[in-house]
């Protein structure tokens, strides 16, 4: 019974954040389009590689053994497996197509409105989180944890230029980092590097202001 409660706690967290990611990424792209649109190197670089080794893993089953998190062989040397779990999916296609999904809504946005500041909205949360993975959930693997990251980007965003956007997007900006800090209570995997992906982004933003301000100062 116990183990049923924590199963719907979890998914109603995930539901929420995933509704306020949406919600957010609809006015982010409302609010981003008359901006230039670059080609975005860096989320098809990400897509593109996880793309691949994903497609390996069904061809050759030992890509998804060698690569997934697996705690004894992280202690034995292995270190790499901080890092490769985020480029193989544990639960087949369907995994790795909802994650590849998410990445194709979020990252270009992502990208767009941080620029280079994509790989560590990805890769910071995405390796950190890996800790929490080892903890709460060995032996699996999957690229949500690098795109939790981006998420909390976004809510980030939202929340700090609240006065730029509509109505609507802090309230769903607020809901999914409720349902953030709520699966970190639940012991859910990607509560910590969505968390991590608000204040990282939350840091930047407030770096970048005050480097434009300097500037400002300066004349320049």
């Amino acid at each position: 019974m116990f183990e049923k409660i924590e199963i719907i706690r979890r998914l109603l967290g995930t539901l929420v954040v995933a509704i306020g990611s949406l919600g957010c990424a609809l006015q982010l792209y409302r609010f981003s389009r008359g901006k230039t649109r670059p080609v975005p190197v860096i989320t098809l670089v990400i897509i593109g590689s996880t793309a691949l080794v994903t497609g390996l893993q069904f061809v050759f089953p030992e890509v998804l053994t060698a690569l997934r998190r697996n705690r004894e062989a992280l202690l034995a040397g292995e270190w790499w497996r901080m890092v490769t779990p985020l480029f193989v999916h544990a639960y087949g296609w369907w995994h790795a197509c909802v994650n590849g999904v998410a990445a194709i809504i979020f990252c270009p946005l992502a990208e767009r409105l941080y620029g280079k500041k994509l790989w560590a909205l990805y890769f910071i949360p995405g390796v950190v989180g890996q800790i929490f993975g080892y903890l709460w959930s060995p032996n699996t693997a999957g690229s949500s944890l690098g795109i939790a990251g981006v998420m909390g980007g976004l809510f980030a965003f939202v929340v700090l230029h609240c006065r730029e956007l509509s109505g609507s997007a802090p309230l769903f900006a607020m809901c999914g980092i409720a349902g953030a800090v709520a699966l970190c209570f639940w012991r859910d995997i990607h509560g910590p590097p969505t968390v991590l992906g608000i204040l990282l982004a939350g840091l930047m933003i407030k770096l970048e202001g005050r480097e434009r301000t300097t500037m400002e100062g300066a004349g320049y």
